[in-house]
């Protein structure tokens, strides 16, 4: 750039009053006889740098729920026998799986550290909360006192992964096509032990040991 134009630049500065606080970047464009300009940075106001920032927050993972030892109470109307019938119920229909024995511990309103049982129901873990929710509206079994339902439930169930089953304290609703079955085991344990003894049920060896036959005098039932 020839001294000429540079002094015509400066000449223009100083008739227009500006006040340059930059530096003078001076470009020379394409087009024959044209000269541009461009003021940068702000000797008086140096720029602020920007804060690092933090590194982002770590969030531990959730340690495994531990299983909660209380258990639901079952009434004295509701027998081992019961117990027996609705867990082969809950099995053969795909609802559960683990061990019998476990399924009794979980009425035995008793402390049970390593009762645990697995919900496969296709319905969903709503259809568990409502088939034990209905079961205590029925009055066969009830909530030891301080304790949730879900949080029973949540003590002692996993899903197929293994997982305690969690949320179950949100409400959700049931799957419709779940409640015709869950009304079924409402009525396995309401049925009287001695339809069931005599019944379809007479060979089930569990009501057997529970109770002795008619006692004649009274003609009522009693246990050994």
């Amino acid at each position: 750039m020839i001294k000429s134009e540079i002094k015509e630049i400066l000449d223009f500065f100083a008739k227009s009053n500006i006040t340059i606080l930059g530096d003078i970047v001076l470009e020379k464009h394409n087009e024959p006889g044209s000269i541009g300009y461009d003021l940068r940075g702000n000797s008086a106001k140096p720029s602020k740098q920007a804060a690092p920032k933090p590194d982002r927050e770590i969030i531990p993972e959730k340690p495994t729920k531990p299983a909660e030892t209380m258990t639901f109470k079952r009434k004295g109307n509701v027998l081992e026998g019961h117990l027996t019938l609705l867990y082969n119920k809950l099995a053969k229909e795909g609802w559960i799986e683990g061990n019998e024995a476990d399924f009794r511990a979980l009425f035995s309103g008793k402390r049970d550290e390593n009762c645990m049982l697995t919900w496969v129901g296709v319905f969903g873990k709503s259809t568990l909360v409502e088939l034990f929710r209905q079961l205590i509206k029925a009055g066969l079994v009830v909530l030891n006192d301080g304790y949730a339902l879900s949080s029973v439930l949540e003590g002692h169930f996993v899903d197929r992964k293994g997982q305690w089953l969690t949320g179950l304290d949100k409400g959700d609703s049931p799957n419709e096509k779940a409640l015709p079955m869950i009304q079924e085991c409402v009525k396995l344990l309401q049925s009287d032990p001695r339809q069931l003894i005599y019944g379809s049920y007479q060979d089930d060896e569990d009501f057997q040991e529970e109770y002795d036959p008619y006692d004649h005098q009274d003609m009522h039932l009693h246990k050994r």
